[in-house]
């Protein structure tokens, strides 16, 4: 066995100088690192948005039966008291002399009356809680897309090299998280 073993260290040393020329190159582009962390930033924020816009979007119609279910209540009285009040007209008219008969009549007038504005004022508050839900509804579901787009930009960006490309996620994302911000404001 021969004692001195000769290795062609020509060959590895070149490997070893293009791997360290190829690592060079990745810590030249230390932006990479920036654009993986912005897709997880981006990625937290469209998951919470899209939580967020559902419980909206949920909330909102709950809203909306609730005052479909108050505007038929109201409905309902006003149908009681316009039936209390033909038959207050034909008893009237008829000469008819049952005064209790009368006095329950108007009670009951008074008392779909008095239902009728806190019905109505109820429905039209529902009405409104409904459409602001909505609204931020949106906000939120604008706040996923843009945050979509920018996380595939962001990939777009990093595989093809291109800072443009990531700029441009950045600015998406920025967007994102603005109209994300505008749904808890509204």
């Amino acid at each position: 066995m021969p004692d001195d073993i000769e290795v062609e260290t020509d060959k590895l040393q070149e490997q070893v100088n293009d791997a360290r020329e190829e690592a060079g190159g990745e810590r030249g582009a230390a932006w990479l690192r920036y654009v993986g962390l912005g897709a997880a930033i981006f990625a937290v924020v469209a998951a919470v948005s899209a939580l967020r816009a559902g419980d909206l979007i949920n909330e909102a119609t709950i809203d909306q039966i609730k005052a479909s279910d108050t505007w038929g209540e109201y409905q309902a009285a006003r149908a009681k008291e316009h039936l209390y009040s033909i038959a207050i007209d034909n008893l009237t008219d008829g000469g008819s002399k049952n005064a209790a008969r009368l006095r329950a009549y108007r009670r009951e007038v008074g008392s779909e009356v008095s239902k009728e504005k806190p019905l109505q004022a109820e429905a039209r508050r529902l009405e409104e809680d409904s459409v602001a839900g909505i609204r931020r509804h949106h906000a939120f579901e604008y706040a996923v897309a843009l945050l979509q787009v920018a996380i595939a930009l962001g990939a777009v960006g990093a595989l093809a090299r291109s800072k443009p490309a990531w700029f441009v996620s950045l600015a998406a994302g920025v967007i994102g998280i603005v109209f994300f911000v505008r749904g808890f404001l509204l």
